[in-house]
This record gives C-alpha cells, structure tokens and sequence, in this order.
C-alpha cells in the first residue's frame, strides 16, 4: 500500500487499538463483536495486529485495555506491560471500585505503562462522578487519560460518556491530559463542537465513518479544533487502517497536518520514555 511520501511504514501511530491474551481472545472479540453487530479485522491477538501492521503502514499501536471488573484490574496491567516488541506500547487499565487507587496508579506508572483507558459504559459509571475522581486526582499530571466518549456503535440507552460530562471533567482537573475518542464524541459531534472543540483535549480519529461524519466535516474539525491536537486512531479489531489511512491522504489535509496527525503528535504526548 501507497502512503504519502513524506511516510515510511514507521512514521504512522495507531493509538486507539485493542487487543487481548491469546487464551482470550477469541472469546473476547466474539462477545464484542455480537454486541456490535460488525466483523472483526484481526483476531484480538498482538500477533493478529502485528500482521495486520505490516500490511497497513501502520508503524506503532497504542494498546487501550479496559478493566470492567475491580478484579481484573492488576492482571490486567501485568499482562499490558508484558509486551516486548517495540512497536507495541501499552496502556493501562483501572477500575473505580479497586481498593486501593493510588497504589496502582504508582504501580502503572513504574510499569512503564503510558496512560490509562476508560470506557465508562463498559465499567458502568458516570465519567464525572465523585467516585471517578480519586482516579483523576491520582494521574492528573502523571499519565494520559483516554476516555471513550459519544454513542456505541450498539447505542446505549444511557449514555455514561458524552462530551458535556468530559468538559466538567477537564474544568475539576485542569492537569489532566485527557484524549477523547471518536473526534470527542461518537454520534454526538454537534455537542462536541458545544463544549470540547478548540480546548486542549486531544480527539482521536477512530469511529468516524464516512457515512456518519464524512471527510468535508471531518477536515473543518480538525481544523478548528487544531490538527496538533489530533491523533490518528482505528478501534481495531473495528476500524480498519487499511483504509483509514488512505482515507486520510485522499482528504485535503496538508502534509504538514497528515505528519501531525499520523505522527508528530503521538510521539510528542506518549514523551521521550516511549523510545519511538
């Protein structure tokens, strides 16, 4: 596959991906994928991604695990830092109801692990409820916090996770360095534009299909909200960076904003430490 020529197949980071243990993977793509109605375009494995990588140019892949469970939460960041291959870098996961916050918190970030996910609808909590906050107040100014934010593409009756409940958010933890998924909001770009569209949160670009936020939208966003701000993501196994990427250079954005976006500001935010 053709990228720009200002590409090589290492100069473009995927930072929204998600994969799980060989022993669980199928398992666990399978129950994801019949809650959302889509086909899988890898496996759920980290050797399913890797192949899938090369295929795609994607250079580097930001792992985004999710603990739903209080349980999970240790084995969970074990198992994230145990990835040896360079081109993959993991975050770590974290639950509100884990007893003790702080400590794996500390743990996380001895473990070398980058950030932090929360999939609010997943874990069952409101994104800016108190019990959210010793979370925040433990990784404000220590660790990146990736929030999914918007509908599921199985849309919710409830939604745990919109861009108005990120703003009060960013206005409680001026510290935090939040990323919102889905350009701040899946389904939910107009309230994006209310209450995120030019702070400093970062968007990522993963779950916005051209049938739902096509590439005219799509180039004004980034723009007004600022393409530093913006960093390629695909959702994999749900998006596909086989043609996202593409995508992207068929768009009208600038080489100057395509290396932003595909590079220059992941390799910024994950810091020196990430050894990309």
């Amino acid at each position: 596959m053709q990228t720009s020529n200002i590409f090589d197949c290492n100069r473009i980071i995927d930072f929204h991906v998600h994969v799980f243990p060989d022993e669980v993977a199928e398992r666990a793509v399978g129950t994801l994928l019949k809650a959302y109605g889509v086909e899988a375009i890898t496996d759920g494995t980290i050797t399913g991604l890797l192949g899938h990588m090369s295929k795609s140019g994607v250079g580097y892949s930001i792992i985004q695990p999710v603990a739903t469970k209080p349980g999970q939460v240790r084995s969970i960041n074990d198992w994230a830092a145990s990835h040896s291959d360079p081109r993959i870098i993991s975050f770590g996961g974290i639950h509100p109801d884990y007893r003790d916050i702080q400590v794996e918190i500390d743990r996380i970030i001895s473990l070398g692990l980058r950030g932090i996910k929360i999939q609010a609808n997943w874990q069952d909590v409101y994104i800016d409820e108190e019990r959210m906050h010793p979370i925040y107040e433990a990784a404000q100014g220590r660790l990146i916090m990736m929030f999914h934010c918007g509908d599921e593409l199985a849309p919710v009756t409830e939604n745990k996770a919109n861009p108005r409940r990120l703003a009060t958010i960013r206005k409680e933890f001026p510290n935090l360095t939040i990323i919102a998924a889905h350009m701040g909001g899946y389904l939910m770009w107009d309230e994006m534009e209310e209450y995120l569209l030019g702070t400093d949160i970062y968007f990522d670009t993963s779950a916005c299909f051209p049938q739902e936020f096509p590439d005219e939208r799509f180039v004004d966003t980034i723009r007004r909200h600022g393409p530093e701000k913006i960093l390629f993501g695909t959702d994999s196994p749900f998006g596909d960076a086989c043609e996202s990427i593409p995508r992207f250079l068929k768009m009208g954005l600038t080489d100057a904003e395509l290396e932003m976006i595909f590079w220059q500001n992941g390799k910024r935010l994950l810091g020196d430490k990430a050894a990309i």
